[in-house]
Order: C-alpha cells, then structure tokens, then sequence
C-alpha cells in the first residue's frame, strides 16, 4: 500500500535521526570532537559535515545522515567519543525528541 503523504501529512512520517560515529576503516575506535560546523537549531543538509573527530592518526569529518534540523549536539567540542557513539540528533523542528534523547543518554551511561 502507498503511502498517501498528501492526505496524512509528511510531519506523521518524519521520525528523529540519530547521528553515530562510523568505524573510520583502521584500527582507532575513539577520539575527540574538534570542532562542530552547526550549532544547535540550524538546518543540515543529508551528507553536509557536522563536525569532525579527531584521533592519534587523523581527522574525519561526520556528515549528517539526512536533512534536517539539528535539534541536540550530545557531545561538545573535546568529547571524547566512541566508534558507534551518538553525537547528535537531527529532527523536525516541532518533533517530540525527550524519549530518544533519554534512550541515548541511558544506554550511555
């Protein structure tokens, strides 16, 4: 069955995103965040860097998996951080995000 977007909506679809810190392909599985490109409340596009992740080895940059409003930076610049951490989470503006930020936050700690 279609979805019918125009008749529910393309709100009723949207669900938050969450921004996770890939496997760079060596052997580093942390670092530190250097720097984020957006702040809080700015618009990304999918693929548009975030921030960057800095280990021993090198910089990476973490482009944002879809386009949307960056809602929560998790970790701030000098964080350490983890291969699979959640940095961020991207979202609709009006978007409900407290049971995902606390999901993030419990299995975290």
């Amino acid at each position: 069955m279609p979805l019918n977007f125009a008749k529910r909506g393309f709100r009723e679809f949207f669900m938050a995103t969450k921004v996770i810190i890939p496997h760079p392909g060596t052997k580093q599985t942390q670092g530190t965040i250097g720097m984020w490109f957006k702040q809080q409340g700015e618009f990304v596009e999918k693929g548009e860097a975030l921030c960057t992740v800095e280990t021993e080895k090198a910089s990476m940059e973490i482009e944002a998996p879809c386009s949307g409003i960056l809602r929560l930076i998790l970790c701030p610049r000098d964080s350490q951080v983890s291969v699979g951490d959640c940095v961020a989470i991207i979202g609709d503006a009006d978007e409900d995000i407290f049971a995902l930020e606390e999901e993030i936050r419990r299995t975290k700690g």
